[in-house]
């Protein structure tokens, strides 16, 4: 997440940190071993009944968010993204293909890589621009 944070913060282009924070994202989502995706879908199941567990994955869930949120504002005001494009929408759009990512980790793998997800979600935002 403070990776995340820092990208956001950056002074590179709104496409560059785009793209950054989804290999930042989708390297740890994506290609995390499946004892650190475990932890993540553990943490998922316990916060069904532990409601400070809940919010703590709330919460991060959240900034995860808010960092690809002001991204993808970044780059629409700019004019480097499409003019149409739903920061806050495409941001947990985009959260929730990286936590799918987990799943195939901790299930040995899917159809759809995460470098093909990164890719797929790149010439979404970018075309148009």
């Amino acid at each position: 997440m403070a990776e995340l944070a820092r990208v956001a913060r950056g002074e590179d282009p709104p496409a560059v940190k785009l793209e950054t924070a989804l290999d930042v994202l989708f390297g740890a989502y994506g290609k995390g071993d499946p004892e650190f995706s475990g932890l993540f879908l553990t943490g998922w199941m316990r916060a069904r009944d532990d409601k400070h567990c809940r919010l703590a994955v709330a919460w991060h869930r959240e900034q995860l968010r808010l960092c690809l949120a002001e991204i993808l504002a970044e780059g629409v005001a700019g004019g480097a993204l499409r003019s149409s494009l739903d920061p806050d929408g495409v941001a947990a759009l985009i959260l929730g293909a990286a936590e799918s990512c987990l799943l195939q980790t901790a299930t040995g793998g899917g159809a759809v890589s995460a470098p093909d997800v990164v890719r797929a979600v790149l010439t979404l935002a970018l075309n148009g621009a």
